[in-house]
């Protein structure tokens, strides 16, 4: 990576985090930390590593991206709106009644999501799913997966990894937003 587009992914992680400071700010309530703690991996996801096209959401090529961390929904909306998914005013709409953009995503709502995420634990196996229909169907596509460094006590998280080891999926990624952050306060 050159010099200059690592300062340009910079200024575009700095333009995310303005916006969803902004967002949670207008809503009044929203997970801030969780949310501002993901911008680079996001980012660095979106537009570097993953095959996918805003234009083209739905490709059925495309890399898939679960945010087992759904309560980090305002950064994947702000990173969403900046790819051109979703529109600067419709960020405004964060958690209020009839939103498409509430605390946690919902893959019913807007193409570009793969999995309505909520309860800690899930993504991972979700995405070994995601992992396994991808050989099943003879694609190429690789399944990201972003969990917090919480939900790593859930059991199910660690049954999904032994089985990805098991039927040795080697199209699944899993990546630990190690924030040292659970609700009750720093690890």
């Amino acid at each position: 990576m050159t010099p200059e587009r690592l300062l340009e992914l910079e200024e575009i992680c700095r333009t995310i985090r303005r916006t969803i400071l902004e967002m949670v700010h207008g809503a009044g309530s929203g997970h801030m930390g969780g949310s501002l703690s993901c911008v680079e991996i996001l980012v660095t996801l979106y537009l570097e590593k993953m095959r996918f096209d805003p234009r083209n959401p739905l490709d059925p090529e495309r890399d898939r991206f679960v945010l087992s961390k759904g309560h980090a929904a305002p950064a994947l909306y702000a990173l969403f709106a900046y790819l051109g998914l979703l529109s600067r005013e419709e960020l405004r709409t964060l958690r209020r009644l009839g939103s498409r953009l509430q605390g946690h995503p919902d893959m019913k709502s807007m193409p570009g999501l793969e999995m309505s995420s909520g309860p800690l634990g899930l993504g991972l196996s979700s995405g070994l799913g995601m992992a396994l229909a991808s050989r099943l169907d003879g694609r190429s596509y690789l399944t990201y997966v972003l969990l917090g460094d919480g939900e790593l006590q859930e059991g199910m998280v660690w049954e999904a990894a032994m089985a990805a080891a098991g039927y040795q999926v080697g199209n699944l990624v899993a990546i630990v937003d190690r924030n040292h952050v659970q609700l009750d306060g720093t690890e």
